[in-house]
C-alpha cells in the first residue's frame, strides 16, 4: 500500500482483500503476483482450509491444534516471537472493585498456572508482570505472582464486607487472539474459580467491533477480558496507553499519581538505567493495585505450508510480504 510492495486490487468487506503486486517498489517486484487475505473466524475453520490447499498461511492457530499440525507434513508450524499479555480487567465503576482487596482476591482466586497450562499447550506463560518476559530490565525481580489461595481470597472478601460473594458480569471476546486463543471456555474457567469464593458470574459477550467500543462508554463493563501486543519495543508501549490518566476510561478512570509521574518522568529521562527503576517501580505499583490483572504472555502458534518460503513472523505482528514465494 502507499510505497509498499503492493498495491490495493479489491476489498470485499468481511471476506477478503486482494492485493496485486507494485512494480514500483523501490526494492523491486514482489515475488508473488498477487496476495489475498481472507477474513475466517474460527481457528478449526482456518486450519481446515489450510489442509485442504485453499489458504497458504494464517495467523492465531489455537494451541490445542498443535499436535494436529505437527502431524500434517505439507504444513508447518511456525511460532511467533512472544511479545504480549492477555489481561483481566477489574471496573472500579463498579463498587466491588472500587475496593483494592477485593480486586486482589479476584487475583488470588484465579489458578493462572492450571488455566495457562490447560490452554496454551506450552505456548505460553504466566506471571506477576504486564510487561512480556523479554522486557525483565524493566521489571521489579522481587515480584511473585499471586498465589492461588481461594481459602484467602474468600477471607479477603469478607474483610472488604462481601463476606456472600457478588454478582459479576463478566464480558469475553468473541474473536480468538494471540493472547486469548479460545476466550469462551477459558472465560468459562475464570468464572468457575470465581464461583469457588462466592462470586456468581455470569457470561457475556458481543460483536467485536461492539465490545472494543462499550467497554470505553461509561460505566463500561464490569470485567472483562482484553490483551495486547506491542507496537514496538519499549515498555512506554505497554504500560502508558493503559495505565496513565489517559488509557484509563475503560477501568473506571481509575489513577494513581505516583504511576501518572513515573510513567511520564521515564518519556523523559535519557539514561536507560533511570527508566529501568522507573518501570519497575511502576509494575510493583499496578501488580497491588491489580486493576489489569496479567494472565499470560502467549508465543502465537500460526502456521503455513510446507511450500512456502520467505514469511518471518514479527513478534510486532507486521512482517513484510515481499520475498515471500511458493516452491
Amino acid at each position: 500500500m502507499g510505497t509498499g510492495p503492493y498495491v490495493l486490487k479489491e476489498w470485499r468487506l468481511g471476506d477478503r482483500v486482494i492485493l496485486e503486486k507494485n512494480p514500483n517498489f523501490w526494492k523491486g517486484e514482489p515475488k508473488m503476483q498477487q496476495v489475498v487475505f481472507r477474513t475466517i473466524k474460527e481457528p478449526a475453520a482456518r486450519l481446515a482450509e489450510m489442509r485442504a490447499g485453499s489458504i497458504d498461511f494464517t495467523a492465531d492457530i489455537a494451541p490445542d491444534q498443535l499436535k494436529e499440525l505437527q502431524g500434517d507434513s505439507n504444513l508447518k508450524e511456525v511460532r511467533r516471537p512472544s511479545f504480549n499479555v492477555g489481561y483481566l480487567a477489574l471496573n472500579t465503576s463498579f463498587e466491588p472493585f472500587q475496593k483494592k482487596e477485593v480486586r486482589q482476591a479476584v487475583a488470588m482466586a484465579i489458578n493462572r498456572q492450571q488455566i495457562v497450562e490447560a490452554f496454551w499447550s506450552g505456548l505460553a506463560v504466566t506471571d506477576a508482570h504486564f510487561i512480556p518476559p523479554s522486557m525483565k530490565t524493566y521489571q521489579d525481580a522481587s515480584l511473585q505472582e499471586y498465589e492461588f489461595n481461594p481459602d484467602q481470597a474468600k477471607k479477603m472478601l469478607a474483610d472488604a464486607g462481601y463476606p456472600n460473594g457478588f454478582d459479576l458480569e463478566l464480558w469475553y471476546m468473541p474473536v480468538s487472539r494471540p493472547y486469548y486463543p479460545t476466550p469462551k471456555p477459558i472465560a468459562e474457567a475464570f468464572a468457575a474459580d470465581l464461583g469457588a469464593i462466592g462470586i456468581r458470574v455470569k457470561l457475556n459477550t458481543k460483536d467485536w467491533a461492539a465490545y472494543l467500543a462499550d467497554r470505553q462508554k461509561a460505566p463500561g463493563f464490569q470485567a472483562y477480558m482484553m490483551g495486547w501486543t506491542g507496537d514496538y519495543g519499549d515498555p512506554d508501549n505497554f504500560l502508558y496507553y493503559h495505565f496513565s490518566p489517559s488509557g484509563t476510561k475503560d477501568i473506571g478512570n481509575w489513577k494513581n499519581d505516583r504511576v501518572a509521574k513515573l510513567l511520564e518522568d521515564a518519556r523523559q529521562a535519557s539514561q536507560e538505567s533511570e527508566r529501568a527503576k522507573m518501570y519497575a517501580e511502576v509494575g510493583k505499583i499496578i501488580y497491588e493495585e491489580a486493576v489489569r490483572i496479567p494472565i499470560v504472555h502467549s508465543e502465537p502458534l500460526l502456521a503455513q505450508r510446507a511450500n512456502l518460503i520467505g514469511w518471518q513472523p514479527s513478534p510486532f505482528s507486521t512482517e513484510p510480504f515481499d520475498q515471500i514465494e511458493k516452491q
